[in-house]
């Protein structure tokens, strides 16, 4: 049987203008992002104030690494097996369907994939190089985010869904961002996961942004992020402080205590038990690009947590409706690996809440988005219908 496929986690390689196209005056003036060429004319670095915006190895993404280039390498680390295959292969020119959006459908046709979900490469490692000034950070991503609907449009031919990023941190800012990319009709947004710059983003502070979410009925994204943040400047300070030298012992512990499984937890954690479902019942969340492996110890984690919370007075809202790992149930969707058992998170949470996501065109992508349902082994041609495509057109706002 053939399924149709709504894939819920595809990128685009950004153009190098992606934040100063539209840049501020203030931008401007203060060359607050610029390029800067080596002296060998070679390599060009990517700078946001004084600093080297340096998680990506090739901010200009050409050349890049071969779509999947790495995905059977992830395999054989999710199930323990040799690693020693080459990890990202020979680098070629960039492709135009990474950035051009009608190269891109002719792709997705070639793919048997009907629409997608769209979301940054370079944009998802920026935020935390930008926290130092909050009006230029607020600046810098409505730039952004004015060249994502430029170049992809928040709805292309209602196939292809680009999300614009918000940061919550000025709620004034992020609520007149909001509504921007509304009008130009957003129909999902993302944020990085984590916390909200000191608060829970659960906080009743946020509360009128998530009103105008739920009115508006767009989907909230919570993507894979790399680069500075809380977590990471905590895991430092906590586990590698000066004068430590920050090798590359502390780089893997930081991989894994402050990875995408501790950042999901604890955003949901705090979205759960903080009540925000509660307040604002029509919600709907979906995890992207950040596993699911985390999944059922969460839910035994919120439910012992939850019995605790519910005998006590809590200033978010009262008391939970409910069990913790059902109010998760009802509102959160999860994008797992391909690699992962899919099966066993479609019996945890229920087929109905699983997102098929390729990653494609990323090295770790899996190749070819349709083989995707080759992980659904087990489960009915309903249920991986729901998976490749029912599940996430469900949650895209008409």
């Amino acid at each position: 049987m053939g399924f149709e496929i709504f894939d819920a986690d595809q990128h685009y390689y950004e153009a190098e203008d992606c934040f100063t196209r539209f840049a501020s005056l203030r931008m401007r003036s203060e060359k607050f992002i610029r390029w800067v060429t080596e002296a060998d004319g070679k390599r060009r670095r990517l700078f946001v104030g004084g600093r080297d915006a340096n998680v990506i190895g090739n901010p200009t993404f050409d050349p890049c690494a071969q779509p999947g280039v790495y995905h059977e390498t992830l395999k054989l680390i999710e199930t323990g097996q040799d690693r020693s295959a080459a990890a990202y292969g020979q680098l070629e020119p960039i492709r135009p369907a990474y950035r051009d959006r009608q190269v891109r459908l002719g792709v997705m046709d070639e793919q048997g994939v009907d629409r997608t979900l769209l979301f940054p490469t370079l944009g998802v490692t920026m935020e935390g190089f930008m926290k130092d000034d909050v009006g230029l950070l607020y600046d810098a991503f409505e730039a952004f985010n004015r060249w994502l609907d430029e170049d992809w449009g928040f709805d292309f031919k209602g196939r292809i869904y680009a999300a614009p990023y918000l940061i919550m941190l000025d709620r004034d800012r992020l609520i007149a961002e909001l509504e921007r990319v509304l009008e130009a009709g957003a129909k999902l947004i993302t944020i990085r996961p984590g916390p909200a710059y000191g608060r829970s983003p659960a906080d009743p502070y946020f509360d009128p942004f998530w009103a105008r979410v739920e009115e508006a009925g767009v989907l909230v994204t919570y993507h894979a992020y790399e680069g500075p943040s809380e977590q990471v400047d905590a895991f430092y300070n906590l586990w590698a402080a000066p004068p430590h030298p920050r090798g590359p012992e502390h780089r893997l512990l930081a991989h894994v205590m402050a990875s995408v499984d501790s950042a999901a937890m604890d955003t949901l954690t705090a979205l759960v038990l903080h009540n925000l479902f509660g307040r604002f019942p029509r919600l709907k969340v979906a995890t992207i690009e950040m596993g699911c492996g985390w999944v059922p110890y969460l839910m035994k984690r919120l439910d012992h947590a939850g019995g605790l919370v519910n005998r006590k007075i809590t200033s978010f809202g009262g008391t939970l409706d409910g069990k913790p790992s059902e109010i998760f149930k009802r509102h959160v969707w999860v994008a797992p690996f391909p690699e992962e058992d899919v099966v066993g998170l479609a019996r945890t949470i229920g087929a109905d809440h699983v997102l098929m996501g390729s990653d494609w065109p990323h090295a770790e992508a899996i190749p070819r988005p349709r083989e995707y349902v080759e992980c659904l082994d087990g489960l009915e041609d309903g249920e991986k219908q729901a998976i490749m495509r029912d599940n996430i057109a469900g949650l895209i706002a008409a």
